[in-house]
């Protein structure tokens, strides 16, 4: 019996030992994961970055201080241009751009369901810029020499329902034309 005894005695030590380790790879009782406090500092996480330090210029197509673009925007000869071509009766394209200050400060937006193409804020203005940097604007420019030229410099179809276009330029005379079909 003591053989027995002295058994069981000498399993059961050796198990208790086992189960009382510091050994991580033998205990992973979630109970006794270090999770740090409030007042401890935690690495960043995407909860913890602000708008600002997210690399993103943009919200919802409005910039601010974007210094490259103050300096393109010098290049530019107008202030807010919009452009909106219907075709038939759900297909629409939207050039929106508007220079809010001369430091950086601008919306702006493309909207092409044509296309199906959304663009805002930075890689709308550089859509515009590249496209507009060398045409030379002004309020006295003919109807549809004008018209033609937005058709060709964007890339669009000429057989629209309706062409918006309103430039305001920075001297603060405007261009209106519009033309349906």
């Amino acid at each position: 019996m003591k053989k027995y005894f002295l058994s069981f005695l000498g399993v059961s030590f050796l198990l208790g030992v086992v189960a009382c380790s510091n050994d991580p790879s033998v205990d992973n009782h979630p109970k006794e994961q270090v999770v740090p406090n409030d007042e401890q500092e935690r690495e960043k996480t995407p909860d913890h970055i602000k708008q600002e330090d997210s690399g993103n210029k943009s919200y919802e197509g409005q910039i601010q201080n974007d210094e490259e673009a103050a300096d393109r925007m010098e290049e530019l000869n107008f202030t807010k241009f919009d452009l909106d071509v219907e075709y038939g009766t759900s297909q629409e394209v939207e050039y929106e751009y508007e220079q809010k200050s001369d430091t950086g400060e601008y919306k702006a937006e493309i909207q092409d369901t044509v296309r199906n193409i959304i663009y805002k804020g930075v890689e709308a203005f550089t859509i515009f810029y590249t496209q507009l940097k060398d045409l030379e604007l002004h309020a006295n420019m003919e109807k549809e020499a004008t018209i033609q030229e937005m058709l060709n410099r964007f890339d669009l179809e000429s057989d629209y329902n309706k062409f918006e276009l309103q430039i305001t330029f920075k001297d603060g005379s405007t261009l209106n034309i519009e033309d349906r079909k």
